[in-house]
């Protein structure tokens, strides 16, 4: 079996993709992404023509890991709770899949923060996973914790942060859940890739890029007034 790889070009899914596509034409923005991961967003905003691409993540192995990949961006430590920005700074800030990780009860600090370094008129793009049952039975991580948000509790966060919710969208499905939890057996036991992962990634990516409605990840795209 083929060793697991945490490379940018052997994880992006559907999922990423989509919030490519979400974001936009994104050309000449100066953009913040809390918390960077293993930076494949920055990779997409450098190749697309943001005028700054700046991640910030806790320092850990993720934050070196894109340092090296994606030299052209910049990385900063930090996390959604205290992020190391000036006020009004960005036109767009984007929280992929980080919400449901921060301490529970600091969503509002976690939204406070990102409104501060906002510009006015700015755009605030992020994902997290998605308040159905099926796709909580199905999480192995829901079992220890981790947490899923409904639509109504999102939009409740963002307006009292003074987001403007502008749309809403859901996405992902059967192969989106079953490669989630295959990526954890052949992660975490075998140390290697999935097997049939490139069959599985393709349904995986018309689940995010061709089907709305979806019953797993929930995007959720809103404006600083």
């Amino acid at each position: 079996m083929k060793k697991y790889s945490n490379s940018i070009s052997e994880r992006l899914t559907g999922r990423h993709k989509f919030s490519f596509v979400w974001c936009g034409d994104i050309k000449g923005l100066s953009i913040l992404d809390v918390g960077s991961s293993f930076g494949w967003f920055e990779k997409f905003a450098v190749e697309a023509g943001a005028k700054k691409v700046v991640g910030i993540e806790p320092e850990g192995e993720s934050f070196y890991k894109a340092q090296k990949e994606v030299p052209k961006a910049v990385f900063k430590r930090g996390t959604a709770l205290k992020i190391p920005e000036k006020d009004s700074s960005y036109d767009l800030v984007v929280m992929f899949d980080v919400i449901e990780h921060i301490p529970v009860g600091t969503e509002d600090q976690a939204l406070k923060e990102i409104y501060r370094v906002l510009k006015k008129g700015g755009s605030f793009i992020m994902s997290t996973d998605y308040d159905l049952w099926i796709s909580k039975i199905m999480d192995p991580a829901w079992y220890f914790g981790h947490r899923h948000y409904s639509q109504q509790r999102l939009e409740k966060l963002f307006r009292k942060a003074g987001f403007r919710v502008e749309q809403v969208e859901r996405r992902g499905g059967f192969f989106e859940i079953i490669g989630t939890i295959l990526l954890y057996i052949f992660k975490w036991i075998f140390r290697s890739e999935v097997p049939f992962k490139s069959f599985i990634n393709r349904q995986k990516d018309s689940e995010y890029l061709d089907k709305n409605d979806g019953l797993v990840t929930i995007f959720v795209r809103s404006s600083k007034q």
